[in-house]
């Protein structure tokens, strides 16, 4: 934390399993060779994750309360399989993702992650819960670039 400004811009994420990241990492190999002249940069595997709720900047008291909310939660795992790998939130974006296929027990958690934090007096939360893994970002747009791929096979428990 920088003294100046105690605050860090946090969220609240679901590690990947290695297993489904080595399949993600095989795709992202084939994917950068087919795609070399985009400027691609891959997300390391050790910082994949799904993001269930993001925090913004917090303040230490904050950043201990949603630590506590998160300890605190009582959650079944959660078991996603993969839809599609594509640009996100938009077909023009420079952000590849893994987008997941609907799941009501990652619903389930995301909404009562969200309760927890309000009970908490966090601010409500307004944009609609669009489940991702990031897997690269890509350095220049490139709206000629059609990415929208069957994913890997990944059928996996977070």
């Amino acid at each position: 934390m920088n003294e100046h400004n105690p605050s860090k811009r946090l969220f609240i994420a679901l590690p990947i399993p290695s297993a489904s990241n080595r399949s993600l990492d095989k795709y992202c190999r084939q994917l950068g060779g087919q795609r070399q002249t985009a400027h691609i940069r891959y997300t390391p595997a050790s910082n994949r994750h799904l993001t269930l709720v993001f925090l913004g900047q917090l303040n230490p008291t904050q950043k201990a309360d949603a630590i506590e909310v998160v300890e605190k939660l009582q959650h079944p795992p959660v078991h996603l399989e993969l839809a599609v790998i594509t640009r996100f939130p938009d077909h023009q974006s420079r952000i590849i993702t893994a987008r997941p296929k609907p799941c009501s027990e990652l619903d389930s958690l995301h909404q009562q992650l969200y309760q927890a934090l309000e009970q908490k007096g966090f601010p409500c939360m307004t944009r609609p819960f669009r489940p991702y893994i990031t897997l690269a970002r890509m350095k220049y747009e490139n709206k000629d670039l059609h990415i929208t791929f069957p994913p890997p096979n990944i059928n996996g428990r977070i």
